[in-house]
């Protein structure tokens, strides 16, 4: 007999940084969901799990959930088997009740050869589409030691004649996997907002009684899209949908708000105190209006001779910017979301890059201007993959930046130590490097938005610890 689940209340997204929010005493939080890859580092090919902090998150005092962000099932290229090991050994650490993973995909082939997406992008909606994500599903599961649910995504692309409606593909899928929903409601809302599926209409055509779970967030408009951004509060008509959809859920055990810490600056926290005590008054009557379900009938789709490997292969080299040709590549790249992939992948990975080279991104705009360094980025970006993590896309770019040899006093001894304080944070340790010019005093002068200028020059060597 299968081990009831738990109630854990309402609850938080916990990223690193967003630790403020649970100092706050104002704020009754029941439950942590851990995105468990945004704990881990990359160390050449093998990705290290951060103890100190999976220490601190540990010794918090509320229960915890696991929510994948690596190993989605909406694709058909193999899982990392070394994330799904730690995946499942960060489910054990936390002991969390279930974990979740996104209905989505985030790596395609190449020439034959894996490749990150850079973003979690829509599977193909189709019968042979959830047959497949139902089986990448089930391969997920098998190797975790506590239950999968599966969230429902956000699709900019605008419905497709012969694809399942979103509702039904998810039923499809939660029922040949056999397993529980993340019912993401920010995500519902804006696929009805950008012309998908109404959520109510979503509704009826998934099996309430398999969400165990319910996300909430907020959003911005970006090129005529409502994006699932997690930026901050969340929009009043969205709490009134979870108002309305909670109490009909018979199986819901918890509540998560998610919001990425960038955010927390801007946040105007006591409303956010009166938004979480709205979700805990919603929470108190979850399961209280639940009505006996008819049989869900069998969903159909048109016959599409689409393969799910050749949609995951063009949608995912389309949102990197790579050149596809074909019939099926035609038909996407008519889609006004595909810029929006594209835009919204490149600031993903430029943001990576400057946030771990700030002064070598600054000497280049401030002595070349912004184009050139868009320009760069731009090269950069059609010549490389993007990379998961954002220590192995820098190093990429690092190795890129000296290959072409930019005619540009300072910037390698700029870039060099840049580079090593990443590692020696991420490593910890010390390295030692070379250089033609004393960092101390490049820095000094571009952290004052200035280029230096008549620095002495002479051999350095340089201990960054």
């Amino acid at each position: 007999m299968t081990t009831p689940l738990p109630d854990l209340g309402v609850g938080v997204v916990y990223i690193p940084g967003i630790g403020k929010l649970l100092e706050d005493d104002g704020l009754a939080i029941d439950v942590i969901e851990v995105e468990p890859q945004t704990l881990w580092r990359r160390r050449g090919e093998r990705y290290v799990p951060d103890d100190e902090i999976i220490g601190h998150v540990s010794a918090l005092p509320q229960r915890k959930l696991v929510h994948g962000v690596g190993c989605p099932v909406g694709g058909s290229v193999p899982h990392d088997e070394e994330q799904v090991t730690l995946f499942a050994d960060s489910i054990r650490t936390f002991g969390a009740p279930w974990a979740s993973e996104h209905l989505s995909f985030n790596r395609a082939y190449g020439d034959g050869v894996p490749f990150n997406a850079g973003f979690l992008l829509p599977p193909l909606q189709t019968r042979a589409g959830a047959t497949a994500a139902a089986v990448m599903a089930r391969s997920l599961a098998s190797r975790l030691p506590v239950p999968l649910a599966v969230e429902t995504g956000v699709n900019y692309l605008r419905p497709r004649p012969s694809e399942m409606s979103d509702g039904a593909f998810v039923a499809a899928v939660a029922d040949g996997a056999d397993c529980g929903i993340l019912l993401d409601l920010h995500n519902l809302w804006a696929n009805e907002r950008n012309g998908r599926q109404p959520v109510r209409e979503f509704l009826d055509e998934i099996p309430l009684d398999r969400v165990w779970e319910v996300h909430v967030a907020g959003g911005f408009e970006y090129g005529g899209y409502w994006l699932d951004a997690h930026s901050g509060l969340m929009p009043e008509a969205l709490l009134e949908l979870a108002a309305e959809v909670v109490p009909k859920l018979p199986n819901v055990h918890a509540i998560i708000f998610e919001m990425v810490p960038q955010a927390l600056s801007r946040t105007d926290v006591a409303v956010l105190r009166r938004q979480v005590e709205t979700l805990r008054t919603i929470w108190s009557k979850r399961g209280t209006r639940v009505e006996r379900q008819p049989p869900k009938p069998q969903a159909t789709a048109p016959i599409d001779n689409i393969s799910p490997r050749d949609w995951q292969d063009t949608l995912g080299a389309l949102a990197v910017g790579r050149e596809v040709t074909g019939p099926l590549a035609d038909a996407i790249s008519a889609d006004p979301a595909v810029p929006v992939f594209q835009k919204l992948v490149w600031q993903v990975r430029a943001g990576m890059i400057v946030d771990n080279f700030p002064f070598a991104s600054r000497l280049l705009m401030l002595s070349r201007g912004e184009e050139f360094l868009r320009g760069l980025f731009n090269d950069f970006f059609a010549r490389v993959p993007p990379e998961f993590f954002g220590s192995t896309e820098s190093d990429a770019f690092a190795a890129y930046l000296r290959e072409r040899q930019i005619d540009e006093p300072y910037l390698d001894d700029v870039l060099a130590y840049e580079h090593a304080a990443m590692h020696v944070q991420l490593d910890g340790g010390t390295q030692v490097i070379r250089t033609r010019h004393d960092p101390n005093g490049l820095v000094a002068a571009l952290s004052e938005d200035r280029i230096p200028s008549g620095v002495e020059e002479d051999d350095f060597e340089i201990v960054v610890s």
